[in-house]
């Protein structure tokens, strides 16, 4: 699906930046927020936002944002960005670029690999497209790297236009409160999910 819209779009700037948008049409953003949070380097950012901006599909205006400094506020024009709730086909456009958010099941697995021992991971919330999951992403592993996790869920979160929220552990809490009858954890598993790896026969 990606690739889909990466054709449809003309790039992958294009598809990351149109996700955030989508998956936050209430937010204004600065041109660097934009660029920090899809990963996309600040001249193709604006580049692109310059042809959402002539489509109609994002609309720009200038806001006074408090910036700190040191040990006080100051406050200062900017341009910021947002969806233009008034743009025709916006309800369409948002339901195809959310029903394609679902990240690379492939690459997921391939990074979570790499993060360290992972003896269990599960997907829901963000991943499956559901609202009322209580985490998006379960980690259960040993030895693992905070670092390349943190990596991970940046490079997810950009690719996804939305934040992830993930639940780490290690094997003996998760076991220990699996006997416990741990409610948050009984409710990821019982309701839908999609378990990426799992080691431990769950």
């Amino acid at each position: 699906m990606d690739q889909i819209l990466e054709k449809i779009f003309e790039s992958v700037p294009k598809v990351r930046i149109l996700r955030l948008f989508m998956h936050n049409p209430e937010e204004f953003y600065l041109l660097q927020d934009i660029a920090k949070r899809t990963q996309v380097r600040i001249p193709a950012a604006r580049k692109e936002l310059g042809k959402l901006i002539a489509a109609g599909v994002v609309k720009q205006k200038t806001a006074k944002i408090a910036l700190p400094r040191k040990r006080k506020i100051i406050y200062k024009k900017e341009k910021v960005f947002q969806v233009n709730a008034d743009f025709p086909l916006l309800s369409e456009l948002r339901d195809l670029v959310v029903k394609s958010s679902v990240a690379s099941r492939k690459n997921i697995l391939r990074q979570i690999k790499g993060i360290g021992r992972v003896k269990l991971a599960v997907l829901s919330g963000v991943f499956i497209n559901s609202d009322t999951a209580r985490t998006d992403l379960l980690i259960v592993g040993d030895d693992i790297k905070k670092g390349r996790l943190e990596s991970f869920l940046a490079r997810t979160e950009s690719e996804l236009g939305k934040s992830v929220q993930h639940t780490l552990m290690d094997t003996e809490e998760f076991r220990y409160r699996l006997d416990m009858y741990d409610r948050f954890l009984r409710d990821i598993l019982e309701y839908p999910h999609e378990k990426l790896i799992n080691r431990l026969d769950i």
